[in-house]
């Protein structure tokens, strides 16, 4: 008999070759979480940008808003003057109930160039802030200025 070593199970090895194999999948966000972190903690010390951007967004879609403040934090350390950076921060701010944070980084992704209305608009990270009166302000006021989408809000930073 040849053992199919793609046919161990955790009760033990078969023979059944057409037996469907039950491993558990991993949530996106939780393979992209340990596969981020594993590459970070590869190269102490190095700054892996893109990676940290993947890693911040996937934290951010689990709910685990903490975690992902800290990597936007670290994110805007390394690129202070990227406006989509910026706009993602303040997206962590909002989403972590730091609304005062959310509206001065917000503001600062703004005057960085950020001019995304229709995203802005529509972005669920900024619920916590949408009711008060600055950021209609703030839209009104970009509203005003000429549009140009562009890509936000933990889906990717080029």
């Amino acid at each position: 008999m040849l053992l199919d070593i793609r046919k161990l199970y955790k009760s033990g090895v078969t023979s059944d070759l057409f037996r469907p194999i039950e491993v558990p999948v991993p949530a996106e966000a939780d393979f992209e979480i340990a596969f981020c972190e594993d590459i970070l903690k590869s190269v102490p010390g190095r700054a892996h940008f893109e990676t940290m951007v993947l890693l911040g967004d996937a934290y951010t879609r689990k709910g685990e808003y903490a975690k992902g403040l800290e990597m936007d934090i670290q994110l805007s350390r390394l690129q202070p003057e990227n406006k989509l950076v910026r706009y993602n921060l303040a997206c962590s701010y909002a989403l972590t109930g730091q609304k005062e944070k959310a509206f001065s980084t917000l503001n600062k992704a703004v005057e960085l160039g950020y001019r995304d209305v229709e995203h802005l608009r529509n972005d669920h990270d900024l619920d916590a802030i949408k009711s008060d009166p600055r950021f209609q302000s703030l839209l009104t006021k970009l509203s005003s200025v000429t549009q140009e989408p562009e890509t936000s809000s933990h889906q990717g930073i080029s």
